[in-house]
């Protein structure tokens, strides 16, 4: 932690933060804890955090053999410490399937979007996949997350890892089309924000997506990889431009 003492608030509120990270991915491995606590709470020494909430039995350890090495899942302990700032911490579960390589791959993409878009946008709220499927019947399209902005837009985040065939990216098109067709305050998304995991990818979606319902596509859809995020630059109406640039076209439509 950073040097000098700190009051017992601040504590908790830095416990609270770890909590809730873990809370919304269901899991983190130690060097993901470290980066979220050296990025977003500005700790320089990270582990005094994640072995104090290890001792106080907030959090525990599962080493996943395929991976070879432990992940950190929320306890009962860790669950209740929540339950006043997460309405959904009852429904909070860690199963070992959840830390397999496929998922454990994507959920490694999903976390690094995670920390560049905090540093790039003004987030007031970050819903993981798994609590927007307790809130929402089964015929709307689950994204990775739903960012919620301070001035009340409403992103959908899907993270790319595989590439799908252009038949797959309709289905995607015309489930957003859906759900974004009620107007600004009754629609579940304002914009759909896509980050291929890979620049390859990157020019495969770019190639496909934007000639499907051209017209809706090019204005709900923000294209970006890890680069171009990294930069605060996404591809969206035709060019590359500044995701808050982007942003602000979407709330003029």
């Amino acid at each position: 932690m950073a040097k000098g003492r700190i009051t017992k608030q601040e504590q908790e509120h830095r416990i609270r933060e770890l909590l809730s990270f873990i809370f919304i991915f269901r899991y983190g491995t130690k060097e993901q804890l470290s980066e979220f606590a050296q990025k977003r709470l500005g700790l320089t020494y990270p582990r005094w955090l994640i072995s104090y909430s290890v001792r106080q039995h907030f959090i525990a350890a599962y080493h996943e053999p395929n991976l070879g090495f432990k992940v950190y899942y929320l306890t009962q302990r860790g669950q209740g410490f929540l339950h006043r700032y997460e309405p959904f911490s009852s429904h909070y579960r860690f199963n070992n399937r959840h830390a397999g390589f496929n998922t454990f791959e994507h959920q490694k993409a999903v976390i690094e979007s995670y920390l560049i878009l905090y540093k790039q946008l003004a987030i007031k709220e970050w819903v993981p996949e798994w609590v927007i499927r307790k809130k929402v019947r089964a015929r709307f399209k689950i994204p990775d997350a739903l960012i919620v902005l301070n001035s009340g837009l409403k992103i959908a985040l899907e993270v790319e890892t595989w590439y799908k065939q252009r038949g797959e990216w309709k289905v995607v098109v015309y489930k957003y089309k859906r759900e974004m067709s009620y107007g600004f305050y009754d629609s579940s998304y304002h914009a759909v924000l896509l980050i291929a995991y890979s620049s390859s990818n990157y020019e495969g979606i770019k190639n496909r997506l934007f000639y499907i319902e051209p017209e809706f596509s090019k204005k709900a859809f923000m294209l970006a990889d890890l680069v171009l995020l990294e930069r605060g630059e996404c591809f969206y109406q035709g060019e590359v431009r500044q995701i808050k640039e982007a942003i602000d076209l979407c709330k003029q439509q």
